[in-house]
């Protein structure tokens, strides 16, 4: 027989193996892909497709923790690559969900260029897609509103009956989707395979946002025409989004594949800073002792105005890449 060997085609992850992941499982990986799965035959299968991914020097890919704007950033990164039409289903057919389109076999090699990703995985999960000069936007926000925003997504997505005490304890610990927040944005923020990366903070993005939309469209090299401009900060406000909320709720991609129909309120607030609502003094301590012990040494804060972030090792001097975010 001639020709290329045949790939072998991965077995098809059955329903009782995914259910898990779209209802936030009781099993964790905490290594590769990430947590995503409480399957070794999952993360086999992540495996393989991740071998198979070829990236191209102009990809993005949108890097956040859970709850940190990444909807909103794939909102962006559709209206700066595209017309902008509301015409699509959800938003993950245009901007795919780097897991997701893994473990549901889509052909991501038919989207065109650029293409823009958007991925929860930790820093050391990035290790088997090869490396190329393609871009990372890693957007972190305040932890303390990021547990917030969990809590809440747990409770309307995720069937969590627990309390805000008792879910606090779990955040701190990691022992929610993805893992640790604190580890999550640590490791990034090191970034020891010097990956091309555009730190941005989301509270920033959210105060200013032309001002880090524009830097956005910098570091991808995307050339905007001026009369475009308000279009897309009109269409990534959050009050266009709420307009649209089904196509960016999660639970409707993942749901849908799955055949089944539950949803609730994904875009919450849009806002930063309302964590003091809810978390006691003792709970701040306690927060504020794990930021030191795995962020004190990285300049990160999220006082205004912006500290700078870390120098990315692949820019040149000057370049978007190497901005404060």
């Amino acid at each position: 027989m001639t020709g290329s060997p045949q790939r072998r085609d991965p077995r098809p992850l059955p329903k009782k193996l995914l259910s898990p992941v779209a209802k936030g499982g009781s099993g964790v990986l905490r290594f590769g892909a990430g947590i995503l799965a409480n399957s070794s035959i999952a993360l086999d299968w992540l495996r393989l497709k991740y071998l198979d991914f070829v990236p191209r020097p102009d990809d993005v890919f949108i890097v956040t923790y859970p709850r940190s704007g990444t909807t909103w950033l794939q909102m962006i990164l559709y209206q700066m690559t595209t017309d902008g039409e509301m015409n699509f289903t959800h938003i993950s057919e245009v901007v795919p969900w780097f897991e997701q389109s893994t473990l549901h076999r889509r052909n991501i090699e038919a989207l065109p260029s650029p293409r823009a990703f958007k991925t929860h995985l930790h820093y050391n999960g990035i290790f088997s897609i090869p490396k190329a000069p393609c871009r990372y936007i890693y957007m972190v926000r305040n932890g303390k509103d990021v547990l917030v925003s969990y809590y809440h997504f747990y409770k309307s997505h995720l069937g969590y009956k627990g309390t805000f005490p008792e879910f606090f304890e779990r955040f701190m610990r990691g022992k929610v989707q993805y893992g640790s927040w604190f580890k999550h944005v640590a490791q990034w923020r090191a970034n020891p395979r010097r990956l091309n990366v555009l730190y941005l903070r989301y509270e920033d993005l959210l105060r200013d946002p032309e001002g880090g939309m524009r830097e956005i469209a910098d570091f991808c090299g995307f050339d905007i025409p001026t009369e475009k401009w308000p279009v897309i900060l009109e269409r990534t406000s959050f009050a266009f989004m709420k307009q649209y909320e089904l196509k960016f709720d999660p639970a409707i991609e993942v749901l849908w594949q799955l055949h089944e129909t539950r949803v609730g309120a994904f875009l919450r607030k849009g806002k930063s800073g309302y964590a003091k609502e809810y978390l006691t003094p003792e709970q701040e301590a306690k927060f504020d002792q794990a930021f030191e012990k795995w962020l004190g040494g990285t300049g990160l804060t999220f006082e205004t105005p912006a500290p700078a972030a870390p120098a990315n090792p692949t820019a040149p001097a000057g370049s978007a890449g190497s901005k404060s975010g």
